[in-house]
């Protein structure tokens, strides 16, 4: 039978350290905007009246500049560590580099340090972002990929949450500078506790396992049969038919991947152009979940209540329970992502996104022109509206959809490039986004809702149906010739329909790969 065990949701819980560490990074600098003492402690002006706040700007954007800048090469480094070293000893190397960053970030004196900490703590937070997903795809069963998957962003929210209200917390010392270094301090607790999850399981001493497909690839398939049949293990079958054959496609995929290696070297993830294809998608799904908007939002919630006339304490409490809603939204999300399937539910999020950044537009554009508590009444819910129906459909099922396309051989990498995409497209958007909105105020919102309909045709060609897949049989998944997302939805229903009942693999893994080669 197909399932998972108690033992795969301990490793999976300890190893999202990584994933709310990650989110807690991306979040803790938009509450860190809301605490006068840490301008005063940069020696910077806080209020736009008066001279200088050009500076305090120029300040803002480079340190959520140089953070994703970092992130993008760290994602990078997340595929080269986890292809060369192990998943395992990737994080490890993830989580010295936050211990670093955190510290850093927490005992900055001078505006030209916390850029330096902001530097090493955006690589850290890249390298987790790209590693995470991996894992959590390689440990999970297909029948569940895009819940097991999908607690990367279940994490991401949980760390989005904690920082929002640790920030509204640390708001009630304002005279010291307790409130802005302590929460960048607990940056450094998130990375220590990803650290010790990857020796130790949750409330065991059982260590977190390697990856099984990292494993084989590596000619240890006795350890990796162990590991599935603890992750996979099911007491109706004692004999652990489903991990043997799950280690049996492995293998098969592995030993024609090291073929194809052999003759077409390490570059076959950019010299051919199935792999081209794939990374094109996958890159696009990234950037996509990124060009809707949802960090923008997010990391300049503070500053994007304070435009619609709420003062600080009003801000970071609505910031806070803005990412409190995520975090409940994501947990649902997580368990209507395998059922939906992924094409269906991104599609159905970039419809519902159109729809509800168009009318925020318009929201934040007539409280611009005719400021009233009505109109930033109506903004702050579309906000909230917002966030809803992204995570509902769109914030798990990007990584999932991003990281399960690709073969076992180039994942790591592949991945890294794919998820390296949101850091390039948010390092764009947040450094123009103080300058655009001094200069053209709410009509920057405008370029997200264009690139909102462009990413929703694009998808409806070219996005096929994955879900339910083993990750070796996803060659099959993928439109070609012969098969399309309409057959990949004919085995999500399948699936539904049997319950947790396993779909054999399709026998010609072999021959799919040297036909897509």
């Amino acid at each position: 039978m197909e399932t998972y065990s108690w033992y795969n949701i301990r490793v999976v819980c300890f190893a999202a350290f990584g994933s709310l560490f990650t989110g807690y990074s991306l979040a803790v600098f938009a509450f860190t905007l809301g605490q006068p003492t840490f301008y005063s402690s940069l020696n910077l002006v806080a209020s736009a009246t008066l001279p200088g706040y050009s500076h305090t700007n120029d300040i803002l954007g480079a340190a959520n500049g140089v953070f994703f800048g970092t992130g993008f090469f760290g994602c990078f480094l997340a595929g080269w560590a986890g292809n060369r070293l192990g998943r395992v000893n990737g994080f490890r190397i993830a989580a010295v580099t936050g211990v670093l960053g955190g510290a850093l970030q927490c005992g900055s004196q001078s505006q030209a340090m916390f850029l330096v900490a902001r530097a090493v703590a955006g690589l850290a937070a890249g390298h987790t972002m790209a590693a995470m997903p991996t894992y959590f795809a390689e440990v999970s069963p297909p029948h569940s990929r895009g819940l097991i998957t999908g607690a990367h962003a279940i994490f991401i929210n949980l760390g989005y949450c904690l920082a929002g209200w640790i920030g509204f917390g640390c708001y009630y010392t304002p005279k010291s500078v307790f409130a802005w270094r302590f929460p960048f301090a607990v940056v450094v607790i998130w990375a220590l506790c990803l650290l010790a999850g990857s020796f130790y399981g949750l409330l065991t001493s059982l260590e977190v396992p390697e990856s099984p497909r990292f494993l084989v690839q590596h000619d240890n398939p006795e350890k990796a049969l162990s590991i599935l049949i603890r992750l996979h293990h099911d007491p109706k079958d004692p004999t652990d038919a489903f991990a043997h054959r799950e280690l049996q496609l492995i293998q098969q995929r592995c030993e024609a991947e090291k073929i194809i290696i052999a003759t077409d070297g390490p570059w076959r993830l950019f010299s051919k152009k199935a792999n081209r294809q794939r990374l094109l998608l996958a890159w696009l799904i990234m950037v996509g979940g990124q060009n809707i908007g949802p960090l923008v939002i997010n990391n300049y919630n503070v500053l994007l209540y304070n435009s619609l006339g709420l003062g600080a304490t009003d801000s970071l409490l609505l910031s806070a329970g803005y990412n409190t809603l995520g975090l409940v939204i994501a947990c649902i999300g997580g368990l209507i992502s395998d059922r939906l399937g992924r094409r269906k539910a991104l599609l159905t999020g970039y419809i519902l996104i159109t729809c509800v950044f168009a009318v925020l537009t318009g929201m934040i554009g007539k409280y611009d022109t005719s400021p009233s508590k009505g109109w930033a009444a109506a903004a702050t819910t579309m906000i909230y509206v917002y966030v809803v129906c992204y995570n509902s459909f769109i914030d798990l099922n990007q990584f999932t959809a991003a990281t399960e396309v690709f073969p076992t051989h180039i994942r790591s990498q592949a991945s890294a490039v794919s998820i390296s995409g949101l850091f390039l497209s948010v390092t764009l958007w947040l450094n123009l986004l103080p300058t655009a909105t001094a200069s053209i105020g709410w009509k920057y919102y405008l370029v997200f809702n264009c690139l909102t309909v462009v990413h929703t045709i694009y998808l409806f060609f070219y996005l096929p149906e994955t879900a339910g897949w083993h990750l070796e049989e996803m060659d099959r998944a993928l439109a070609d010739d012969q098969h399309g997302h309409f057959e990949a939805q004919d085995v999500v229903e399948m699936k539904l329909q049997a319950g947790s009942a396993h779909v054999e693999a399709l026998p010609q893994v072999t021959q799919d790969i040297h036909t897509k080669a």
